[in-house]
């Protein structure tokens, strides 16, 4: 009230407080707790921006402990987000795939490739998905699709485990999707997923389209398929699969 005008002797009396103490409130410096919250509403806000503007306070908070190492609480990131007028679209997170034998024994991989129409031409992306868990552990794009595009998405879902052999012939632990395999990118003989595998890339892809059509994804100096890239690298860093390394483009 003072700062708007109103004299500070008679706002002190109506608050019952003492003048003096309202000077000495004003030109105390900030406390750690108001200079760490002022700090890490800041890295949110950031992003929050990143994301389209789309994630949650759920999201968010496993974004600041993976790629900054900031131990918080829910509660905390939603009170942030809610000081600093951030929200999130409503929705869930992809939630773990059917569990079986034949999907939890052992690393297996699903492999799909998916065309995006752009102002700059045709994007192709690779991704590679860890069929369990439903997770992103590779992926790489391109302008043409051909099977050293999917050879670069299994090398960064390989990490620093053993590389990923060259997709000339079939692939033990991989099952492509029919539109990876009629866009030529399967190799011959290579198993192709069934309906679990493509409702799991469906609802994979269905999420990230949403990201990028958030309110802060709107056409600006990047290209559509540096977004596109951008996106993806994100859904890596947050949701990584078990042994897999940061993706690359090639």
């Amino acid at each position: 009230m003072a700062s708007h005008g109103f004299p500070a002797r008679r706002v002190a009396a109506l608050l019952g407080v003492s003048e003096s103490g309202y000077y000495a409130w004003r030109s105390r410096p900030p406390s750690p707790g108001a200079l760490r919250r002022a700090w890490l509403t800041g890295l949110v806000r950031d992003i929050h921006q990143e994301s389209g503007c789309v994630w949650g306070a759920r999201r968010i908070r496993q974004e600041l402990v993976r790629r900054y190492g900031v131990t918080v609480g829910h509660t905390t990131v939603e009170a942030v987000m809610k000081g600093a007028g951030l929200r999130g679209r409503p929705g869930r997170l992809p939630g773990p795939g059917p569990r079986s034998s034949a999907r939890t024994s052992g690393r297996r991989w699903i492999v799909d490739v998916l065309a995006a129409a752009t102002p700059e031409g045709p994007v192709y992306a690779a991704v590679v998905l860890d069929a369990a868990s439903r997770a992103l552990a590779g992926w790489s794009t391109a302008a043409t699709a051909d099977g050293a595009l999917v050879h670069h998405a299994l090398l960064a879902a390989a990490g620093t485990g053993p590389a990923a052999p060259a997709v000339y012939g079939p692939l033990p632990g991989c099952s492509f999707t029919e539109r990876a395999g009629s866009l030529g990118c399967a190799p011959a003989g290579a198993m192709v997923g069934d309906g679990h595998d493509h409702a799991a890339v469906a609802a994979f892809w269905d999420t990230v389209h949403r990201e990028l059509d958030g309110p802060c994804c709107r056409p600006g100096p990047h290209r559509a398929g540096e977004r596109l890239a951008a996106t993806l690298d994100r859904f890596a860093r947050q949701v990584p699969a078990a042994g897999a390394a940061r993706p690359s483009t090639p």
